[in-house]
């Protein structure tokens, strides 16, 4: 049976401790949280000696596995891109071994990390040069994947197109460009994440990729819906997006992984009545979540 995740986007000012948030999942059918990992690498948490880090990772854990939830994967900061100022490569970087560490200390299998995109990888131009500076960046993760036991989630991605208005292709945006890197770096520390809302930005159809990456690649998810147009992270079944396909996709394949929501709470603006409302939404969220994982 394929186990529901979120993030925690419903909660935020909410004022809820962190038992209350993840007992609040756990009550309507979640068991995996996707803990954000995505503070900006300048974040004093990346600064931490590694017993630091390990202590307050250690007591997030404890928190979760108190209230029925633990820690299905984690989401790296996005900020390795250090284009637009190399000086900073180095500080990115290190964030980014950090949160590695970070994930292995949660007791996470996964760590989703972006590919890098630069600016010159977009639509169908530049591939082999976007792919070496690729490879050299995930090799340079290998060593610490292996060390502290984590996997890393190649994401698929897209981007905005000024010129056209638009988004479109970017990194890694295909189950065949997924693939080229997983096997080129030729390790089982890497893996793929589909973001299903991101596949139909860049042109793709997530159900054929489903069944293109298989069970071999396809490890993790983030699940949200769209207009075809918009990166609007919405719940499923709020835009266009086939959910019965995607859900009988994921059986047929035999996934293993978590479906795991990527979604914002729409209720962000409410003000006072927006717990009550977050709260009930959640539950809707887990209801749809668990009717996409059962189609057959």
């Amino acid at each position: 049976m394929i186990k529901l995740g979120t993030q925690i986007g419903f909660c935020w000012g909410l004022d809820l401790s962190e038992a209350e948030i993840y007992k609040s999942m756990s009550d309507v059918g979640f068991s995996s949280v996707d803990y954000n990992l995505m503070a900006g690498y300048r974040s004093p948490i990346w600064q931490m000696t590694d017993d630091e880090l390990k202590s307050y990772m250690t007591e997030r854990k404890n928190v979760m596995n108190a209230n029925g939830i633990f820690a299905g994967q984690t989401h790296s900061p996005m900020e390795a891109d250090y284009f637009s100022d190399p000086e900073t490569k180095e500080a990115r970087w290190h964030a980014q071994v950090q949160a590695i560490k970070a994930t292995s200390f949660l007791g996470s299998p996964y760590v989703v990390i972006h590919p890098l995109y630069p600016s010159f990888r977009i639509h169908n131009l530049g591939y082999d040069e976007c792919k070496e500076l690729n490879m050299e960046y995930y090799n340079f993760l290998k060593p610490y994947l292996e060390e502290y036991n984590v996997k890393a989630a190649i994401e698929n991605l897209a981007r905005y197109d000024h010129t056209l208005g638009r988004m479109c292709e970017a990194s890694c945006c295909s189950a065949k460009e997924l693939i080229d890197y997983v096997d080129t770096l030729n390790s089982d520390r890497f893996v793929v994440c589909l973001d299903v809302g991101h596949a139909v930005l860049a042109g793709e159809n997530p159900v054929s990729m489903i069944y293109e990456l298989g069970k071999k690649y396809l490890h993790v998810t983030h699940m949200h819906d769209n207009d075809y147009l918009h990166d609007d992270h919405m719940m499923a079944g709020m835009g266009k997006l086939n959910w019965w396909a995607i859900g009988k996709a994921l059986n047929d394949i035999g996934y293993e992984g978590i479906f795991n929501y990527e979604a914002e709470c729409p209720f962000l603006r409410f003000g006072d009545n927006r717990k009550h409302l977050s709260l009930d939404l959640l539950k809707v969220y887990a209801e749809v979540g668990k009717a996409i994982v059962s189609v057959k």
